[in-house]
């Protein structure tokens, strides 16, 4: 149990992606000064002074925290394509909360408190405050206000005032993951654990992951393909999950339209940021595309050979799936990915169980992709009471703003100004869609 200080106990307890991008933001972008920005878009889930004061005790325990010998030593064995001068890089790797972090808060008149953060400081170090700062929110939160924590009336563990996690029965949390797992297995899914930013706590993750071991071990076409968490993936000897997130484009759009002096220069980071990943990982780590940052059909235009053959697939994280997964399989298809040589397909927007069978009957039946599946906050904060939704989002990247346009307008985000002039040079067209609303994505 993390009843005690320190929920973050490791650097590898982040999501695999933070890393990988961090190995390239380094090698291409080393020491350039950024910001990023907290965004509450659940904003009447705030904390009492309580929580607030263990959340900024939490985040000054970060600057403690380095990447242990034994810990390089499996992030070797894992992303050997990094190099062995990168991972003599990570090992003087540190956190400095104190200089980096602005926290500020403001008291309602009912005591409760809303909270401001910025991180500030070298791209390559403060890129990796997003994951811990979300996943101690989130567990401040349900330690101190939402204090009791059910499922289906059962509950799980209830918290003192001072945030002591009590009455804890986490095995309703893991047969929630074995029934979750079994379910997706039967139905031919291949999934991933996504859940670190809004996990409920680090031992409710714990636990879902302990359930969905348990709950793949079933016969079926469907398999559990590992975690986003690397830490958890150590622990449970399953395969780290991960690419990049919308942060790389964004910061490179910010760098360029910077260096270029005006707003074109968000029209090439797609090519730039496929250009520069492939330079760092090599051309059979590609991963995923993420192709919303500026929108999917202005990626598309972009994403030309070799890329389309080194990246396995594309990853679909705004909009409407359906529409996102035909409109892909088309142009895959088009361009000869059928058959054998057809592409994955990774959907990971607020997803849940029935949502991934629908979508995997959609791509057996009618489409030329492989589905798979990143599900996170109905893995690791379902309970009876929703998750707070909260982001951490780039806003600024060597001297530029980091926008972030995605495929659905509720997902936008950054300077408003620069959103209105990039859409202008792209063409760029908004689209509403009805499963957008930003404050509930999480149902059953």
């Amino acid at each position: 149990m993390s009843n005690g200080v320190r929920v973050i106990r490791s650097l590898l307890d982040t999501d695999l992606y933070k890393l990988t991008m961090q190995a390239a933001i380094h090698a291409n972008y080393p020491g350039v000064d950024c910001e990023f920005e907290l965004t509450n878009r659940t904003p009447s889930k705030k904390l009492n002074k309580a929580g607030f004061e263990w959340f900024k005790r939490e985040l000054g325990y970060l600057g403690d925290l380095r990447f242990t010998d034994a810990e390089i030593e499996y992030l070797q064995n894992e992303l050997e394509y990094l190099g062995t001068a990168h991972f003599e890089w990570l090992k003087n790797v540190r956190l400095n909360p104190a200089e980096e972090l602005i926290v500020k808060s403001e008291v309602d008149e009912e005591g409760m408190v809303g909270i401001s953060l910025r991180a500030r400081g070298a791209w390559d170090i403060v890129t990796l405050y997003e994951i811990p700062v979300l996943s101690l929110l989130s567990e401040a939160y349900f330690r101190f206000v939402d204090r009791i924590w059910c499922i289906d009336g059962n509950v799980v563990a209830q918290c003192t005032n001072n945030g002591i996690v009590k009455e804890v029965a986490f095995d309703i949390v893991e047969e929630q993951g074995v029934r979750k797992a079994s379910k997706l297995v039967a139905n031919g899914c291949q999934f991933s654990e996504f859940g670190t930013r809004r996990r409920r706590s680090f031992d409710v993750q714990y636990a879902v992951i302990c359930g969905l071991v348990r709950g793949s071990n079933v016969d079926g076409k469907g398999r559990l393909l590992g975690t986003s968490n690397v830490l958890m993936a150590k622990e449970f000897k399953i395969p780290p999950i991960g690419t990049v997130g919308h942060e790389w484009m964004m910061g490179i759009g910010a760098i360029e339209a910077n260096r270029c002096g005006n707003y074109d220069g968000y029209l090439h980071a797609n090519r730039i940021s496929m250009e520069r990943y492939l330079s760092v990982v090599g051309p059979k780590h590609m991963g995923l595309a993420l192709t919303d940052t500026y929108g999917t059909e202005n990626y598309l235009k972009d994403f030309k050979e070799p890329f389309v053959d080194y990246y396995i697939g594309v990853r679909q994280d705004s909009g409407d799936p359906t529409d996102y997964a035909r409109k892909v399989s088309k142009w895959y298809s088009d361009r000869g990915y059928v058959g054998d040589k057809s592409k994955i397909i990774c959907f990971s927007d607020s997803l849940n169980v029935e949502k991934c069978i629908r979508l995997q009957k959609l791509c057996d039946e009618e489409l030329e992709l492989k589905p798979i599946f990143g599900i996170g906050t109905n893995l690791t904060n379902d309970f009876d009471s929703e998750p707070m939704n909260i982001v951490m989002k780039l806003i600024k990247c060597g001297g530029g703003f980091a926008i972030k346009l995605s495929d659905n307008v509720g997902k936008h985000m950054g300077d408003e100004l620069t959103i209105l002039k990039v859409k202008e040079r792209l063409g760029y067209v908004d689209t509403e869609w009805e499963g957008g609303n930003e404050e509930h994505r999480w149902g059953k």
